[in-house]
C-alpha cells in the first residue's frame, strides 16, 4: 500500500480541507456556545435554545427544500441555482415578516433570512465540490457569529445573541447576488423535478421539527433551567459529531456523483464508537468542573452521547439516498424518528425523569438509523 499516494489523492486532501476548516468553525462556536451557558445561566440558556428552536423550524419552512437541492443537481451539472436562490430569499423575507408580526423579535426575523441566504450558497459550494471556498465560508461565519453576537450583547443584552447570529449570515448574500443577477431562471428544469424538491422541501421541515421538537416540549413542561442543562448536552454533543459530520459534507456530492465511499462510510461509523464512549466517561467528569450550576447535565451527556453511534449511521445513509435521488425514504426516517422523540419524551419523563428525555433522545436516533439502514438491505440485496 502507498501512503504517499494514500495521503496525497484529491479525496484525502479534500477531507483535510473540510475536517480543518470545520474543526476550527466548530470550536470557535462551541467554545462560544459554551461561554455563553456560564454567561447567561441556565434559565437565560434554556430560553436562547427554545428562540433558536423556533428560528430554525421556520428557516426550513423558507428554503423551499434548497439545500440539499441545491447540492445535489449542482454536483450533477444541472442550472438550478438561480431559481432557488429567487424563490427562497422570497419566501424568507415572507417568513421574516410574519415571525415579526407574531414575536415582535427583529432577531428571529432576522435569522431566518440569514439562514437561507447561508445555507444555500455553502449548499451550492459544495455541490460544486469547491471545498477550499466552503472551508473558508465555514469558519467566516462562526467568527462573525461571536463577534457580532458579543458586541451586541454588550449593548441590548441576550436578545443581541440572535440577532447577531442572524447577522453573521448576511455577508454571504454577494456570492447569491451574483446568481440572481444572471437570471437564469430555470422554473421548467424545477418543475420537472418537482418530486424531488417536494420530497426534499418535507424533508426538510421533518427533520428541522425532528431536530427542534424536544426543545419545543421541554421548555412548557419542565421550564427554562432544564432546558438550559439539555442543551449544555446537546452541545457536547454537537462538538463530539464534528468528525461524522465533516465527512458527511464530503461524501453527499461524491453519491450523487456516483462515485463510491463505501470503506470511508465503515470508518466514519466505527470512528463514531469512539467518540460516544469518550462522551460517556469523559464528559460528565468535566462538565460539572466547568459547569457547577448545571447540575442535571452531567447525567444526561452519558446517555445523550450513545446516539452519536446511530445517528453517524443516519448521516451515511441519507447521503446515500439523497445521491440516488430517494429522497422519501430519508424523509419516513425523519417521521419515524419524530414520532419517537415526541412520544418518548412524555412517556420516559414520567418513568425515569430527567434521564427520560436523553433516553427520548437516543432511541428517536435509533430508530431513524435502523429503518434507513433495513431499507437500504431490502432494496439492494
Amino acid at each position: 500500500m502507498d501512503w504517499n499516494n494514500i495521503r496525497n489523492s484529491p479525496g484525502i486532501k479534500n477531507i483535510s480541507t473540510l475536517a480543518t476548516s470545520t474543526i476550527s468553525g466548530n470550536a470557535i462556536s462551541a467554545l462560544f456556545w459554551l461561554y455563553l451557558a456560564g454567561l447567561l445561566g441556565q434559565e437565560n440558556y434554556g430560553e436562547l435554545g427554545y428562540l433558536i428552536a423556533i428560528a430554525g423550524i421556520a428557516s426550513n419552512i423558507a428554503l423551499i427544500g434548497g439545500e440539499w437541492v441545491m447540492t445535489v443537481y449542482t454536483a450533477k451539472g444541472k442550472n438550478i441555482q438561480s431559481v432557488l436562490y429567487l424563490i427562497s430569499l422570497i419566501s424568507s423575507g415572507i417568513s421574516a415578516i410574519i415571525l415579526y408580526g407574531i414575536f415582535q423579535n427583529a432577531g428571529l426575523s432576522v435569522f431566518v433570512i440569514g439562514f437561507v441566504i447561508f445555507n444555500l450558497t455553502v449548499s451550492e459550494i459544495q455541490g460544486r465540490k469547491l471545498y477550499k471556498e466552503y472551508a473558508k465560508f465555514y469558519v467566516l461565519q462562526k467568527l462573525f457569529f461571536v463577534l457580532i453576537s458579543l458586541s451586541l450583547f454588550q449593548l441590548i443584552g441576550a436578545e443581541g445573541i440572535l440577532l447577531g447570529y442572524g447577522l453573521s449570515f448576511l455577508p454571504f448574500f454577494k456570492r447569491m447576488y451574483a446568481s440572481l443577477k444572471t437570471k437564469n431562471y430555470d422554473f421548467k428544469f424545477l418543475k420537472e423535478k418537482s418530486g424531488f424538491v417536494a420530497n426534499n422541501y418535507s424533508l426538510d421541515l421533518a427533520g428541522a421539527i425532528k431536530g427542534q421538537i424536544d426543545k419545543l416540549m421541554i421548555a412548557p413542561i419542565f421550564g427554562f433551567a432544564l432546558l438550559g442543562n439539555y442543551y449544555l448536552g446537546l452541545q457536547v454533543i454537537s462538538v463530539l459529531g464534528i468528525l461524522p459530520g465533516v465527512i458527511f459534507t464530503y461524501i453527499l456530492p461524491q453519491d450523487a456523483s456516483g462515485k463510491s465511499t463505501g470503506k470511508l462510510k465503515i470508518f466514519t461509523i466505527l470512528g463514531s464508537v469512539v467518540l460516544a464512549i469518550l462522551g460517556i466517561f469523559v464528559a460528565p467528569i468535566l462538565i460539572p468542573m466547568i459547569f457547577p450550576e448545571y447540575i442535571d447535565s452531567p447525567s444526561l451527556i452519558p446517555i445523550l452521547s450513545i446516539s452519536l453511534i446511530p445517528s453517524t449511521i443516519t448521516s451515511m445513509y441519507t447521503s446515500k439516498f439523497l445521491g440516488d435521488e430517494k429522497s422519501s425514504y430519508v424523509l419516513i426516517g425523519y417521521i419515524i424518528a419524530g414520532i419517537t422523540l415526541v412520544l418518548g419524551i412524555l412517556i420516559l419523563s414520567e418513568i425515569f425523569q430527567v434521564s427520560g428525555l436523553a433516553i427520548a433522545y437516543v432511541l428517536s436516533s435509533t430508530t431513524q438509523a435502523g429503518f434507513l439502514l433495513i431499507t437500504y438491505y431490502l432494496k439492494n440485496h
